[in-house]
């Protein structure tokens, strides 16, 4: 069964927040509605004191800190975990100091040089979030290929400043930044394809609540709460892919969850036989063609049942076809945008020719492993030929054939 995920309840302290700007401003209003998250399923309440808002006016580090200060204080007080939403590393300090637990910074990092230096010395988990910039300059930087590569590859470079920095990898985690510098097609593709940013390795948090592009689905004019069954919906779809989810109604996207974790509980009950002959998942059919091709890999490994096999070895030759969406390498000419050849290459060779085995459908089903570990590859073709094989009549080869898929 997959593990449920977080749900972090939004507290925005701010004047002008495009949600609920200036309702919890109060630190008694706000200590009430955290009373109220926690209450409904909260697992975090994440106290921010600078609205995010296309738009929105700057706001000093110390009037920051005055608004969130004492929140975070009365809530910590009550143990409640909270979190710090700020881009400044001395806002972030003073709010660990008054007891958050967790920095997450909108940011990743980029709009203060001293925040992932701080978060390393704080010891605090730090979410990353994909940003390349304040709003007022989105209308410039909000162009992707297919934006899911692109963003993780961002974040990848940000995960790395912060491991250079100090802070520990089981710390980290990352946030695609929807609605930051993202158009609506490029928010759908990275909930279509949450797999890429899992491919860091980090715990995923992701904020789709009451964002724009949810609203263009609804009636125009229509309140910024209706957004909220919408996000629960996005809630339940996601579940099974990221480790937290931020969201301003808690209760609607914990109903959600259920409705999730019971359909998923169901699944784990189903006959072991029911995976033999689940298909390929679909995929965006405009680059089903799109794929890197590996011929002739010539790996020498000790595979095979007999003795001799086992003591001499002999040469196994390998062909690999991985499938991934090829179009953003291409539109940016960028290797970070695609599976490099070469090092993919070295990866099925070492896998070949690591522990010893029997059969060559073994070997096939571990090359295959190793080919999907690249989270943009979505199927793979594996052939495993054994030139050598102890056949007693005249042949030309032998090989076994795989395709795989991720479930």
């Amino acid at each position: 069964m997959t593990s449920r995920p977080q749900l972090w309840g939004v507290l925005n302290v701010t004047p002008d927040s495009f949600s609920d700007g200036g309702r919890y401003l109060d630190p008694g209003a706000a200590l009430t509605q955290g009373r109220r998250l926690v209450a409904e399923g909260a697992s975090v309440i994440d106290v921010g004191g600078e609205s995010t808002r296309p738009g929105a006016e700057p706001v000093a580090p110390e009037v920051e800190r005055e608004r969130v200060l004492p929140v975070v204080a009365a809530l910590a007080a009550e143990g409640i975990r909270v979190s710090i939403d700020t881009m400044n590393a001395s806002t972030a300090a003073a709010a660990v100091e008054a007891g958050a637990s967790i920095v997450n910074d909108v940011s990743g990092g980029l709009a203060d040089p001293a925040m992932v230096e701080t978060v390393a010395q704080l010891g605090t988990p730090y979410v990353l979030m994909h940003w390349r910039g304040p709003s007022s300059a989105w209308d410039g930087v909000s162009e992707y290929g297919w934006a899911p590569q692109e963003v993780t590859t961002e974040l990848l470079g940000r995960w790395h400043a912060a491991l250079d920095a100090g802070v520990q990898p089981e710390r980290l985690w990352v946030d695609p930044g929807l609605g930051f510098a993202k158009r609506a097609e490029h928010n759908w593709q990275l909930l279509a394809d949450l797999g890429t940013l899992r491919s860091i390795g980090a715990r995923v948090l992701l904020g789709a609540s009451r964002k724009r592009f949810l609203g263009a689905l609804l009636p125009e004019g229509a309140a910024v709460e209706e957004r909220d069954l919408l996000t629960a919906v996005v809630s339940a779809l996601a579940a099974g892919h990221v480790d937290a989810l931020r969201v301003h109604d808690v209760h609607a996207s914990a109903r959600a969850l259920d409705v999730w974790q019971s359909i998923d509980a169901a699944a784990d009950t189903a006959p072991s036989y029911r995976a033999s002959y689940v298909a390929i998942p679909p995929v965006d059919t405009r680059t089903r063609g799109d794929a890197i091709t590996l011929t002739g890999l010539r790996a020498y490994a000790h595979h095979g049942v007999f003795d001799h096999e086992r003591r001499d070895g002999q040469e196994f030759v390998i062909d690999v076809v991985a499938h991934l969406d090829l179009r953003g390498a291409a539109a940016h000419d960028e290797l970070a945008s695609t599976v490099h050849y070469g090092v993919l290459a070295e990866e099925v060779v070492a896998a070949v020719e690591s522990d010893p085995v029997d059969l060559i459908e073994t070997v096939a089903e571990r090359v295959a492993g190793v080919v999907l570990r690249h989270g943009a590859v979505w199927q793979t073709e594996v052939r495993v030929h054994k030139p050598q094989a102890p056949i007693t009549v005249p042949f030309d080869d032998v090989s076994v054939t795989i395709v795989r898929g991720r479930s």
